[in-house]
């Protein structure tokens, strides 16, 4: 007892100075109400701070408290590791005072210190020694403290003699302590491609994220983020990103999407313009403002924003086209592009020329110039044949045999040829499209490809590919619709009846649905019960059903 109570009334060196850079941490909930309290302590001058992971794990808002009785909120998370319970962030305060972090590890029998939040001046401090300690990942030290410091100790910082700061506090276990090796912070990042245990720890921590600590790692990490966060979470690292790096131009094109997704337009021109000044490639960032500029006009028509106009498109894209002098294949991007913009003032004759000097240069001609020639010339008002003529020379480019990449041409010719009735080359593009994309297609598929089939007259085909599209996808109604009318026609009646039935169990106003039952009925020798259904068509304003019923039920 009389060693405990000498042990207890120590203190590390400076303890005064060291209770400065500790705080009290409380974390809140989406609502607002109070989630966790505990400690927390600066490492850095800037605010950067260390705690229990679990004290921020789902929270959505963090404030600090320091002995003065001063508040911060909490910025942003740098780095959180649930398995060993740690988190390292951000405080939106200024001039705090930090830790020293100690260079070397300790020894066994080496006296160490925890120092919790107190706004009390602290005389004595519970203590243990190091009885031993192991490594991790080969860097970092995980010490077995000889006794348990308490459970309301853990995650507080832990302290040699020296004042110095060794580690955090873990959960003690069998009345033995442990503390995690202060150095490990340096795990504790934004990385442009983390773990899944490295993601799901950031992401049950609901507080904004900052960015990697070097420009081309914050890059990558703002480009994946492009795909996958919304908005406004996309917006908050693209703000991080142009505080951290504001000499960095890309940070302002790429913000330019969230400000446009968000209709604040004027946010985004000044972005755009900062971009241009800041940029050491001119041609590429002229070349970069003009697809911006193009992706608005063409893909959020509403609401219009004055400033930006194809016109002003296509001053930017020539201006690329000039700076890039002798760079043949960025020149031909700059051309496509410029032949996107006309055609999205609608000047077809201006980007049917560039894409006719694309294709005459064999190094340059390729089928997705003759694909978007041929979009162009439909544009335009050209004959289908044309078109087909154009996507013929396209499917060429890909040689023999086609590749999968060559599915969307093969199946837009496709359509094509159903446009003007030549039915039998239509489905036989529609084939090799299925081919091409080893039958990977839709129910979709299957009903457009039994329509032509129909028209085609080859009406076993339209059968099976109808009956498939029902297999596929059983809810949708306008399918049994059309089986019922095709299986009419084939003169399968009892099949056509059971469709329409199907589609009337649903909604039994459905006036085709009527009408073809009640025709189905007549032909299969229900004449009566033919009658009936036909004439809830005609009540419900069908003239076809009261034609039927005229000629057939006299």
């Amino acid at each position: 007892m009389a060693l405990a109570f000498d042990a207890a009334a120590q203190a590390p060196k400076g303890v005064a100075k060291i209770q400065k850079a500790i705080v009290s941490v409380n974390t809140y909930d989406k609502k607002g109400d109070l989630l966790n309290s505990g400690t927390a302590f600066y490492i850095g001058a800037n605010g950067e701070a260390i705690a229990d992971y679990s004290l921020f794990k789902n929270s959505y808002k963090a404030t600090v408290i320091d002995i003065n009785g001063k508040q911060a909120d909490v910025d942003c998370i740098l780095g959180a590791n649930d398995t060993y319970s740690v988190i390292r962030f951000r405080v939106n305060t200024k001039g705090n005072a930090t830790l020293t972090c100690a260079k070397d590890t300790l020894t066994s029998q080496s006296q160490v210190f925890v120092v919790p939040f107190s706004k009390e001046k602290l005389k004595q401090c519970r203590n243990t020694t190091i009885e031993s300690q192991t490594r991790l990942n080969d860097k970092y030290a995980y010490y077995t403290l000889a006794s348990d410091l308490g459970e309301e100790n853990n995650g507080n910082p832990l302290f040699n003699e020296k004042g110095e700061l060794i580690g955090i506090l873990q959960p003690s276990l069998k009345d033995k302590g442990y503390a995690l090796d202060i150095n490990f912070r340096e795990e504790l990042k934004i990385k442009a491609i983390s773990s899944n245990s490295e993601n799901m720890a950031l992401n049950n921590v609901k507080i904004s994220k900052g960015v990697p600590e070097s420009v081309e790692e914050a890059l990558v990490y703002t480009y994946f983020k492009s795909r996958s966060a919304g908005n406004d979470e996309y917006l908050d690292i693209m703000n991080r990103f142009i505080a951290t790096y504001p000499d960095n131009a890309e940070g302002y094109i790429r913000r330019c999407t969230p400000y446009i997704d968000l209709c604040e337009f004027d946010k985004a021109d000044a972005d755009l313009h900062k971009y241009l000044s800041l940029a050491k490639d001119k041609a590429s960032a002229n070349y970069n403002i003009a697809q911006t500029l193009y992706n608005k006009l063409t893909y959020q028509k509403e609401p219009a924003y004055d400033k930006w106009t194809y016109d002003l498109a296509v001053e930017h894209i020539d201006k690329s086209l000039e700076l890039y002098k002798d760079d043949k294949a960025k020149i031909a991007d700059a051309k496509i592009l410029k032949a996107q913009i006309l055609s999205g003032k609608k000047d077809y004759d201006g980007a049917i020329a560039i894409y006719e000097q694309l294709n005459a240069d064999s190094t340059t001609a390729s089928p997705a110039i003759y694909y978007a020639m041929s979009i162009a010339s439909e544009s335009r008002g050209d004959s289908t044949t044309a078109v087909i003529a154009l996507m013929d020379s396209a499917i060429s480019k890909f040689g023999d045999p086609l590749p999968g990449d060559a599915a969307n041409y093969v199946l837009r010719r496709g359509r094509l040829y159903a446009q003007i009735d030549k039915n039998r080359l239509a489905v036989q593009d529609y084939n090799q499209y299925c081919y091409l994309v080893n039958n990977k297609v839709s129910d979709l598929f299957y009903y457009d490809r039994s329509q032509i089939e129909l028209k085609a007259r080859l009406f076993q085909q339209a059968y099976d590919d109808i009956n498939t599209a029902i297999s596929m996808n059983p809810n949708k109604v306008d399918y049994y619709i059309e089986k019922a009318a095709m299986c009419l026609r084939f003169g399968y009646n009892d099949e056509s009846i059971e469709a329409c039935k199907i589609v009337l169990s649903a909604n039994d106003k459905d006036v085709d649905a009527l009408r073809i039952l009640g025709f189905a009925q007549i032909q299969a020798g229900k004449k009566d019960e033919g009658k009936v259904n036909l004439q809830k068509a005609i009540d419900l304003g069908d003239e076809n059903a009261k034609e039927i019923m005229e000629k057939y039920c006299k």
